[in-house]
């Protein structure tokens, strides 16, 4: 009997624990995740009067002035055919090359503690910094090379309209690789020694290593990064607000570079918090579906 109650104050005082444990993650979840969130919903069926400084209801304007932006001008299009373009070089090409340089560190070749400290090096200095030193080396030092060695007058590369994107991709790309080698070469060093062992001795090359071995079993690792790229697919500014600020031509918009705009550039304000709110939902229910499409092809139909 007595070790009965002892138990049940046992299992009382764990309960007791794990609701407090547990509290501060639910009530901030609550707060800044189901509130904000539903406020913002809410949000995109409202308009802001700015004579009485107030939100009123308005169901349908802020889909009809997507509707029209969509099919009168060439803002929206381009914003989510740059998205999308910044997504592919930042998620497919930046994974892939993140996971061979990975490898070639986890094999500890030739100079691989130098790659790696370079290549983590963005993810440890500050953003603004990296982007100062970078505009500097494309704008400044490339072209006054150029000009020294050959006496030919270069566009910057963050001005040229033809070179613009294409650098400002490679910015994306480069400071990617931070993280991601940290996080691939942990997952290569728990790989089991006598599985590549075995694979020695059967006579596998470091290629088919690479690619029937390594990659498989650090394949979770990477489907976990593709799945939240993917996720983020619309939210991605590209850095263009670190690099130029407000002044983007709209042709070189990407989704999460324009919603920040529509809050953020002078002039707008609350007005165009609706309409952001609006943008938002259409983008999640773009997003959504490809999440779980993504999921389902890098996880497998069952755990999907």
């Amino acid at each position: 009997m007595k070790e009965a109650n002892r138990k049940k104050l046992g299992d009382k005082d764990e309960l007791i624990f794990y609701c407090c444990i547990i509290a501060l993650p639910l009530l901030q979840i609550a707060i800044f995740y189901f509130y904000v969130n539903f406020n913002s919903v809410l949000m995109a069926f409202k308009s802001y009067d700015k004579m009485s400084k107030t939100f009123y209801w308005d169901f349908g304007a802020n889909f009809s002035l997507f509707w029209k932006e969509l099919t009168q001008t060439s803002i929206i299009i381009d914003a989510f055919k740059n998205s999308f373009i910044v997504w592919l070089f930042t998620c497919v090409l930046g994974t892939f090359l993140s996971i061979v340089f990975s490898y070639y560190i986890f094999k500890k070749w030739v100079l691989s503690k130098t790659f790696k400290f370079f290549l983590f090096l963005p993810s440890v200095l500050p953003s603004i910094l990296l982007v100062i030193v970078f505009k500097f080396f494309v704008n400044d030092a490339i072209p006054g090379y150029i000009l020294h060695f050959t006496g030919k007058t270069v566009t910057p590369l963050l001005i040229g309209k033809d070179s613009l994107m294409p650098t400002i991709l490679f910015y994306n790309v480069w400071v990617c690789f931070g993280s991601q080698i940290l996080i691939y070469t942990g997952a290569m060093d728990q790989i089991a020694p006598e599985i590549l062992e075995a694979g020695k001795v059967d006579g596998v090359s470091c290629i088919r290593e690479f690619i029937s071995i390594v990659v498989p079993i650090i394949l979770p690792t990477v489907a976990t990064f593709v799945i939240a790229n993917v996720a983020t697919l619309f939210t991605n500014q590209a850095n263009l607000y670190a690099f130029f600020g407000d002044n983007v031509s709209y042709s070189n918009y990407t989704i999460g570079y324009y919603l920040f705009e529509l809050v953020n550039k002078e002039g707008n304000g609350k007005t165009m918090y609706p309409y952001a709110s609006a943008l938002g939902i259409i983008c999640t229910l773009i997003a959504f579906p490809l999440t779980l499409l993504a999921r389902r092809l890098l996880t497998g139909k069952e755990e999907a």
